[in-house]
C-alpha cells in the first residue's frame, strides 16, 4: 500500500510541462473570471509620479507612484518592507483579488506576498490554518506558503504578469496570466472571516524592485455550481442505503496501468464531495478489468487500481481510512460484452460503493 501511495503522490507532482500536450486539467481548462461585484479597485491612473497612493488603510514603507509602459504602478523607494493594505469585507467564500505585478530587478532574495487577514479591534491577523497567502520571489517563482511552488514564469524581468486569487466552493485557487496553476482546500473555522488583504514586498535589496498596479477586489453574487458526477462520465446508482459510483477506466487510468492520470483528480474530488455530503458507514472500492490476460494478472491489476483510488480519497481528500474496504475482482461481473472493444472498455472500471448509516427516526 505504501508503495502504491508513493507512486501516486510522485505522479501527481510531475510538472505539467512533462505531460502530454493534449492533457486537460483544472489548470488548462479553467481561466480566471473576476466576481460580478467590485468592492475595491486601484489602478493609480490619477496618482502623480512621485506621490504616495491613496485610499489604503495600511501604508507602510516608503512608497510612490511610478510610470512604466505608459501605466502607473506603485513601488518602494527604499529597502524597507512595503505594505499596501485595504479593509474589505470579503466574508468566508465567493471572492477574488487580482493585480498586475512587474519584477523590475530580478535574481534577488526578496519576496512579494498577497495575504488575507481578519481584523479584530483594529488588529490585522493573518488567516491561519488554510491557504491564506501567495508568494512571488525574485527568481520568478509563484508559491503558496505551506504548499510549495505552483508555477514559474521566466523570463519575468520587466514583464507585466497578472496574478489572481479566487476563493469559491471551499477552494483557494491561484491564477497566473488568467490560467489556474493550483487549487487547494480552503475551509475557515466557524468564527473566522476575511476582512481585508495586503500586498507586501519583503526583504528588498534595492529600491524600485517590484511594481504593482490594477488591484481589484470582487465578490461573486451567485454561488458556483458543483460539477456533477454524471458530467464527468461517472454513473450513479442509488438504492436505499447504498450509492454506487462507477468510474470508467478512461477517466482514471491509462490502459493496463494503475497509476492515476492527472485528470482523474477532478473526478475523484467530486467523488469525495459526494462522500462528505452523506453519513457514511462503509466505502467499498472495487476494481474490475476486461477478460484479456490471465486471471492472476487481472486480479492483481484490479486490486492495484482500487487501491490507487482509495489512497487518493484517503490521503489527498482526507476521507477516514477506517471506512474503506478495497477489493479486486479482475474480470468478474462484466457489465458489457467482452467480445467487443466498446464492451471491454465498459468492463474496465472502478466501483465506489457508499453504504450509508441508518438514521434513527
Amino acid at each position: 500500500m505504501k508503495k502504491v501511495l508513493a507512486i501516486l503522490v510522485a505522479f501527481l507532482l510531475i510538472p505539467l510541462s512533462a505531460r502530454a500536450a493534449s492533457l486537460v486539467t483544472g489548470k488548462t481548462r479553467y481561466g480566471f473570471k473576476p466576481g460580478d461585484r467590485i468592492l475595491f479597485r486601484a489602478d493609480f491612473k490619477n496618482c502623480p509620479v512621485g506621490e504616495p497612493p491613496e485610499n489604503f488603510d495600511r501604508l507602510e514603507g516608503a512608497l510612490e507612484c511610478v510610470k512604466f509602459e505608459n501605466r502607473i504602478f506603485v513601488s518602494h523607494t527604499s529597502t524597507a518592507t512595503m505594505v499596501l493594505g485595504k479593509k474589505v469585507p470579503l466574508g468566508r467564500d465567493d471572492f477574488a483579488i487580482d493585480f498586475d505585478l512587474v519584477w523590475h530587478k530580478t535574481r534577488s532574495y526578496d519576496r512579494f506576498f498577497l495575504k488575507l487577514y481578519s481584523i479584530n479591534n483594529g488588529k490585522w491577523q493573518e488567516i491561519k490554518g488554510v491557504p491564506g497567502a501567495i508568494e512571488v520571489n525574485g527568481y520568478c517563482e509563484l508559491s503558496v506558503p505551506g504548499a510549495g511552488q505552483v508555477a514559474s514564469f521566466r523570463p519575468c524581468k520587466d514583464k507585466i504578469k497578472h496574478i489572481a486569487v479566487q476563493v469559491r466552493r471551499g477552494q483557494f485557487r491561484v491564477y497566473l496570466n488568467s490560467k489556474r496553476v493550483t487549487s487547494l482546500p480552503f475551509h475557515l473555522d466557524e468564527k473566522s472571516h476575511v476582512d481585508g488583504f495586503a500586498l507586501i514586498h519583503d526583504r528588498s535589496e534595492t529600491p524600485y524592485q517590484v511594481l504593482v498596479s490594477s488591484i481589484r477586489v470582487t465578490k461573486y453574487t451567485e454561488k458556483e455550481a458543483k460539477p456533477t458526477p454524471e458530467k464527468l462520465g461517472i454513473s450513479v446508482n442509488e438504492t436505499g442505503k447504498e450509492l454506487t459510483l462507477t468510474v470508467p477506466e478512461k477517466v482514471l487510468f491509462d490502459f493496463n496501468k494503475f497509476v492515476l492520470k492527472p485528470e482523474a483528480k477532478k473526478a475523484l474530488n467530486v467523488v469525495a464531495d459526494v462522500i462528505r455530503d452523506r453519513k457514511v458507514k462503509k466505502i467499498v472500492v472495487t476494481g474490475y478489468t476486461d477478460n484479456i490476460g490471465s486471471d492472476a494478472y487481472n486480479l492483481k491489476l484490479s486490486l492495484q487500481r482500487a487501491q490507487s483510488v482509495a489512497d487518493y480519497l484517503m490521503y489527498c481528500q482526507n476521507i477516514n481510512p477506517e471506512l474503506f474496504e478495497i477489493v479486486g475482482k479482475g474480470k468478474a461481473n462484466p457489465i458489457a460484452d467482452n467480445s467487443t472493444e466498446a464492451g471491454r472498455a465498459r468492463n474496465r472500471r472502478v466501483e465506489i460503493q457508499i453504504i450509508k448509516k441508518q438514521v434513527s427516526k
